[in-house]
Parts: C-alpha cells; sequence; structure tokens
C-alpha cells in the first residue's frame, strides 16, 4: 500500500501544536491518532531538524516508524521545535481524545449508600 503524508494540529491559546507523519494510505483517524500516541510514547530517539520555514523535533519509534512535530504561533508561518514537555502535551491530549476518562458523581445519603448524580 503507498505513503500518505498525515498532518494533525492542535490548537492551543495563542500557539498550534502540529504533528506530521508519513504512514500507510487508507488510515482512518482513530487509527492515526492511535499510532502518533505510540511514537511519542516510545521515544527512542528525538532531533532537532531545519525545514524551510524553521525547526521541528524529529521523534523515532523503535520500530523505524518516525514523526515531525512543532509549535507554531498563531499567525505565523514559522515552526519552532518541541522539548519532551511540549511533546508530552501533545501526547495528553491524545490520550484524553482516545481513551476519555468515565466520570461518575456520586453522593451518600445517610446510611452511606452511593446514590449516583444524575
Amino acid at each position: 500500500m503507498a505513503a500518505k503524508l498525515y498532518n494533525v494540529r492542535f490548537e492551543t491559546e495563542g500557539a498550534d501544536l502540529f504533528v506530521e507523519m508519513e504512514a500507510e494510505d487508507g488510515l482512518n483517524r482513530q487509527h492515526l491518532l492511535e499510532r502518533v500516541v505510540a511514537i511519542l510514547e516510545d521515544r527512542h530517539g528525538m532531533e532537532t531538524v531545519d525545514g524551510d520555514q524553521g525547526e521541528m523535533t524529529k521523534v523515532d519509534h523503535s520500530d523505524g516508524a518516525a514523526l515531525l512535530a512543532w509549535l507554531s504561533i498563531s499567525g505565523q508561518a514559522s515552526r519552532q521545535a518541541l522539548d519532551d514537555d511540549g511533546l508530552d502535551e501533545i501526547l495528553t491530549c491524545l490520550v484524553f481524545m482516545l481513551f476519555p476518562p468515565v466520570v461518575e458523581t456520586s453522593v451518600q445519603d445517610e446510611n452511606k449508600q452511593a446514590l449516583a448524580l444524575a
């Protein structure tokens, strides 16, 4: 199957985080995001690379896959490489999108019985 270039953008206040990855054609949204999570969780190697529009962070996975990640200030085309904290921010966003937490709210009555709140 042919390779395709995928781009993911995360909107934040004042700046956007980007991830670019080459993978097999035909990935759906869920599989693409799962693949990005897998690479960011297993950072086998990281380096800063220069591009036409600035610096990006190349993240290598132990299976040979790689992605590029960068930050861009809103309204500007220049790119800035990300450090571990920036990559962790992307990873946190993705994990909550893929595996949202189950939130159960309850109160206890006088008999110590838990009652679910609607």
